[in-house]
């Protein structure tokens, strides 16, 4: 009833955390080839996970060389954890408070590791998603367009909402091939 309400109160707070964090004009060439550590956050759905990952194989040459760590929610099996070196956090309601942010103890585990690039890829907003994103600190940060993307993301796809979740996910992946 109050959820509305609640993930509001959870975007004011975001905004007051990172009120004082400014962007700055970064380089894009080949920010991807030349990460080292990524966070990958997949989709809440199952379905849309899977296609994700299944796109994200065509990445394999660039991100051979590369620490990736995919936050995915449930305990389903990844398909992209027998391409790469991978690390996997699982991420569930406990997770996630009741105004749509990241619990500490989450945080804390996703932290361990530093990022230079990370990358939602929940076609819809998920607040704890880009919250995840815009708190570890990446130079990189990319997600889909939404009303608040501005504020959590630096690198923006914004894609036809009528494609099927395939097209959308192998268009980013084209798109990140060519850095």
């Amino acid at each position: 009833m109050f959820e509305k309400t609640f993930e509001k109160f959870g975007i004011v707070y975001s905004k007051f955390i990172f009120r004082n964090e400014k962007d700055l004009q970064k380089d894009l060439t080949n920010f991807i080839s030349s990460a080292q550590r990524i966070l990958l956050i997949l989709p809440s759905d199952y379905e849309d996970s899977q296609i994700a990952c299944a796109a994200f194989k065509n990445l394999k040459e660039k991100l051979q060389n590369v620490d990736l760590t995919i936050i995915a929610e449930g305990i389903r099996a990844i398909s992209l954890t027998d391409s790469f070196k991978t690390k996997v956090i699982r991420i569930s309601e406990v997770h996630i408070n009741k105004f749509f942010l990241p619990r500490k103890v989450i945080l804390d585990r996703i932290q361990e590791s530093s990022y230079d690039v990370a990358i939602d890829l929940n076609l819809d907003f998920f607040l704890y998603s880009a919250y995840i994103c815009k708190v570890v600190g990446a130079k990189y940060r990319i997600g889909f367009t939404s009303k608040y993307s501005d504020l959590f993301f630096n690198i923006q796809f914004n894609f036809n909402k009528a494609q099927k979740p395939m097209e959308i996910y192998s268009q980013l992946v084209e798109y990140l091939k060519k850095f």
